[in-house]
């Protein structure tokens, strides 16, 4: 166990310790860095410390940073990590122990509740309050600890759509152009409409792919646009009861019975097979999901099959970043500088260009190479217009250190009610015990 400081008291945060001494060593000592953070010809080293894929690589940024700093050198690390499972690990125990974490780092919005519940962690970046006009209120606010210090830029956002195999509503007689598909769901019960006519026309492939991924949307959206309840609050206090739980568990438990989920759980091979063979024909997608997964995953065979359209309801978002500076760094001024210089407006457009994530700028989002792009892989989806449109008038979301693994427990048991394990009259109390056992697994060392 380490402990992170709360305005609260103190939270028990359980780490993979091996794993993450691993991985914060690496990030503290890439290239031919020394302990004082110079390179052996002198020049400021500054190490990046990623997940997944931020595009930095991608987008050529080292050599374009480079090039104007002529004594900074930028290593760019951790793309492929996870998050969850290994680098959020490796960060909080990094914090904990005052080392082995990257001049910049970069973490999932999720987390930035409880990461910057301690601001003596974070460099502040108080001098770049001026870009307060490069993003909308809601991503600029989640930058902030709670006494109002600016600590992290926002870089990408997710957006919300629908991609749908166009091929596979024709051979249901649904609609298949997009302006029809978006208004025909322009709500949920007009969801559920489209979902019982697949269903009825028996094509021998689901509709969705499974309930987790239609889940995160439901949640999302539903909190987003209400008072920002999810699972559980700051202290481990299920909120299971809030109308955002409550209205997109029924939903999906309706959408299982109804017969129009999948046995695809996410991530896995068969979620992969289906997806390239045909197996289901819709799924949620905001931006990363769309051109990082959908595309290569399916493959070349499938262009043009897949088209997106506007989500149900009010949109929403699912997913999205920010970068911060630890504050015990060795440059952590010049590590400022290149984390706000990486999350300008102009960095987020060449980064939706090289890997597909959404900017999280306003400014970026309208730019004619975001605003006005569109997609061959989507049937020419106007993919710029669907998900900027989707975030404008999305809330803030009442994360929590339990969320993660209270939202694991609540998805694995919707799978297991996808697969039979798990009977759909004892789906709400089964729920209901997996999040308290989470809670407690979570809450050990309070």
């Amino acid at each position: 166990m380490h402990l992170l400081n709360r305005r609260h008291g103190k939270v028990a945060l359980a780490a993979a310790a091996a794993g993450a001494l691993a991985l914060t060593a690496a990030c503290s000592d890439g290239g031919d860095g020394g302990d004082d953070g110079t390179t052996a010809d002198g020049k400021i080293q500054l190490t990046v410390s990623t997940f997944n894929t931020f595009g930095y690589v991608q987008a050529g940024f080292e050599e374009a940073y480079e090039s104007t700093h002529e004594n900074i050198d930028v290593v760019f690390e951790g793309d492929g990590v996870g998050f969850d499972a290994e680098y959020r690990p490796g960060l909080e125990t990094a914090l904990e122990t005052g080392s082995g974490f990257g001049d910049v780092v970069a973490m999932d919005e999720q987390a930035t509740p409880q990461l910057f519940s301690n601001p003596d962690y974070w460099y502040d970046l108080g001098a770049y309050e001026s870009r307060s006009a490069d993003y909308t209120e809601n991503t600029w606010n989640l930058g902030h600890t709670a006494d109002g210090t600016l600590v992290g830029f926002g870089t990408d956002i997710g957006g919300m759509a629908m991609c749908y195999r166009s091929d596979l509503f024709a051979a249901a007689g649904l609609p298949t152009d997009r302006a029809e598909v978006a208004a025909a769901w322009s709500t949920w019960d007009g969801f559920k409409t489209l979902a019982q006519q697949y269903v009825d026309a028996d094509t021998g492939t689901a509709f969705l792919d499974n309930g987790t991924q239609i889940q995160n949307v439901l949640l999302s959206q539903f909190a987003g646009n209400g008072d920002g309840e999810m699972y559980v609050d700051d202290e481990g206090n299920l909120t299971l009861d809030s109308a955002a739980a409550t209205d997109s568990i029924d939903l999906v438990l309706e959408l299982i019975e109804m017969g129009a989920v999948g046995n695809y759980p996410s991530w896995g091979e068969e979620w992969n097979a289906a997806m390239a063979e045909g197996g289901y024909a819709v799924m949620p997608c905001p931006g990363w999901m769309a051109t990082a997964v959908i595309e290569p995953t399916s493959g070349p065979d499938n262009a043009g099959k897949w088209d997106m359209a506007a989500a149900p309801g009010v949109a929403g978002n699912w997913g999205g970043s920010f970068l911060a500076v630890p504050a015990a760094g060795p440059h952590p001024e010049e590590a400022a500088e290149l984390a706000s210089w990486l999350t300008e407006p102009e960095q987020q457009i060449a980064v939706f260009e090289a890997v597909g994530n959404f900017p999280s700028s306003p400014a970026a989002q309208a730019d004619p190479r975001v605003a006005d792009f569109t997609s061959d892989y989507f049937n020419g989806a106007p993919v710029g217009q669907i998900l900027s449109a989707s975030i404008q008038s999305f809330q803030a979301l009442k994360y929590s250190y339990f969320h993660p693994p209270v939202k694991g427990a609540v998805e694995t048991t919707i799978n297991g009610i996808v697969d039979g394990s798990v009977p759909v009259a004892d789906a709400k109390s089964a729920i209901q015990s997996a999040a308290e056992e989470a809670v407690a697994l979570a809450g050990e060392g309070l």
